[in-house]
């Protein structure tokens, strides 16, 4: 049966062939490449559909189709798909549509990038630039690494889902550019952002001062503020480096502390303040004053409870409980190890332990340079003082095997298996492919267990709830990952899990900055509501190292 294309279809059909000639270039036939390259040009540039082309016998009249091409296009006409290509998807990148609309990168790039980095996917790209490693490749450079970062802060800006961690940061930035401010009395972070969130669309600032508007000038003048999107003399907003929209607004002192809770919310629990206040018949004014949050919570006799909390049940694990990081990374592209560096900021941070969980094979991390790594953590354990658990993450097949030789695997305290790849399996697939990879026991945690990139890319179709209960019947843990591109599993989901299994905090930092992280994970198990003894990290290292806690 035809299948009916219009003319915004065209764009599906050159799609397609733009696909194929990224297919040819990982192969290493440019030749084929460019001449799907030029059929995808002319196909997209059409002025009328296909298929009428396609009655009048003129297909070949388009630039770049010849015989070949055009008994593929026919096929699309007829099916909606060409069969060349579904021969060769398996060499194509995840996330292919998003990639393929970077208007920085375009095929020959990012066949680059798979062919020189190993990228493979937008989280792939994503720490590529992190590490500043597209700007040494070939015909790249810092402007195509720029403009591509800028790309995906744009796609995040109009999903609405930015990284909370990210826009704390500009956040702060903010805040500390406005200090010196004539006259400013307050200022402070406000909104879902100070509930620490996994991601957010806007930032929202609070201050009081005796001179507004020398607080909103200088806001228009902050580096971190990209575009003046609003500004009057009690508020102003803007756009950020993050995505996300800052929106800074004025208020009077005397009722400062009660627009600040009623700000941060959540709706829940400002309803239930709120409606204290009128049961008590409680008049803020001059003489009794609404300053801070303690004020307005005192006069209605409600407890202090910290944003983070608020709304929730109390929190049954508390930072001092949690001992280390279960999921940092040594090795970058490059193939550079930073043992010695990642442990030493671990234990400034006051972390008992650590475990390194570098990404292992494909063109990662192969047998013989885990041993060199292995080496090189029993040496700065030893120099350092700190505990360095051995282990690693590896990919989940599309037929739920674990990606790496066992024999290595073995050896190490924990492995953390995910999934990244063939991301675009229906629900039931993609559950019976995380439960087979369960029956391993060589696996002790399903990382990053929804796949989701906030803002970026949507959370594999997987019924959590199934997978959770296999999961605490096998003894496997869930991640917690706290690195700010996935926020994965979250503390709401957690919160939502009718089982009970164990769960891992990690923040899959690769630089020592990132470690930092660790406060978005000391945040989510304080949101999660889960008892202590669910979470892997309050275990002693004696009890981590050789999977002692699996027994």
């Amino acid at each position: 049966m035809a299948v009916t294309v219009g003319r915004a279809d065209n764009r599906k059909a050159a799609d397609l062939f733009y696909d194929l000639a990224l297919a040819m270039e990982l192969q290493g036939e440019r030749w084929r490449a460019n001449s799907y390259l030029k059929a995808a040009r002319s196909i997209e540039g059409l002025t009328e559909n296909l298929r009428s082309v396609s009655e009048r016998g003129e297909l070949r009249r388009i630039e770049g189709v010849g015989e070949s091409i055009e008994a593929k296009v026919e096929e699309f006409l007829r099916t909606g798909r060409i069969e060349a290509l579904e021969s060769v998807r398996g060499l194509l990148p995840e996330d292919l549509e998003l990639l393929r609309g970077v208007p920085s990168l375009g095929t020959r790039r990012l066949a680059d990038l798979d062919l020189l980095l190993g990228v493979r996917s937008v989280d792939d790209l994503l720490r590529a630039i992190y590490e500043g490693r597209l700007s040494e490749l070939p015909e790249f450079g810092e402007e195509v690494e720029r403009r591509t970062l800028e790309h995906l802060v744009w796609r995040r800006e109009e999903a609405a889902e930015v990284p909370a961690p990210f826009a704390m940061r500009s956040a702060h930035m903010i805040i500390d550019f406005l200090r010196p401010s004539p006259g400013l009395e307050r200022l402070e972070l406000t909104g879902p952002l100070r509930r620490r969130v996994p991601a957010v669309a806007n930032i929202m600032l609070l201050f009081s001062s005796s001179a507004p508007d020398d607080v909103i000038a200088r806001f228009g003048l902050c580096p971190e503020v990209t575009e003046l999107l609003m500004v009057d003399r009690q508020q102003a907003l803007g756009k950020t480096t993050s995505g996300a929209v800052c929106m800074l607004r004025a208020v009077a002192h005397e009722t400062f502390g009660l627009e600040l809770l009623r700000t941060t919310g959540p709706e829940s629990y400002v309803r239930e303040i709120e409606r204290s206040i009128r049961e008590k018949s409680v008049r803020f004014s001059a003489h009794r004053p609404a300053a801070t949050e303690e004020d307005v919570l005192a006069a209605v006799q409600a407890p202090m409870v910290g944003p983070e909390m608020r709304g929730l049940p109390d929190a049954k694990t508390s930072p001092d409980d949690l001992r280390g990081d279960l999921h940092v990374r040594a090795t970058s592209y490059d193939g550079g190890m930073r043992v010695l560096e990642m442990a030493a900021a671990a234990k400034d941070l006051g972390h008992e332990y650590i475990c390194l969980c570098d990404h292992l094979g494909g063109r990662r991390m192969d047998p013989a340079a885990l041993e060199q790594r292995n080496v090189l953590i029993d040496e700065s354990a030893e120099l350092l003082d700190i505990t360095i658990l051995k282990g690693g993450e590896v990919d989940i097949t599309p037929d739920g095997r674990l990606d790496f030789p066992p024999g290595p695997l073995e050896g190490l305290d924990i492995v953390i298996a995910s999934i990244n790849t063939a991301l675009t399996m229906d629900r039931g697939e993609m559950t019976a492919r995380v439960l087979k990879a369960m029956e391993d026991p060589l696996m002790d945690v399903l990382g990053h267990p929804t796949g989701r990139v906030i803002g970026l890319r949507e959370k594999v179709q997987i019924d959590l709830g199934e997978v959770s209960q296999a999961a605490a019947d096998a003894g496997v843990a869930l991640e917690m990952s706290a690195y700010p591109d996935r926020m994965d599993l979250d503390a709401e989901t957690v919160r939502s899990l009718d089982a009970a299994p164990l769960v891992v905090l990690g923040t899959e930092a690769a630089f020592p900055n990132e470690l930092t992280y660790w406060e978005w994970a000391e945040a989510a198990a304080e949101r999660s509501g889960l008892p202590p003894e669910l979470i892997v990290n309050t275990r002693p290292a004696q009890q981590l190292k050789g999977r002692r806690w699996r027994r």
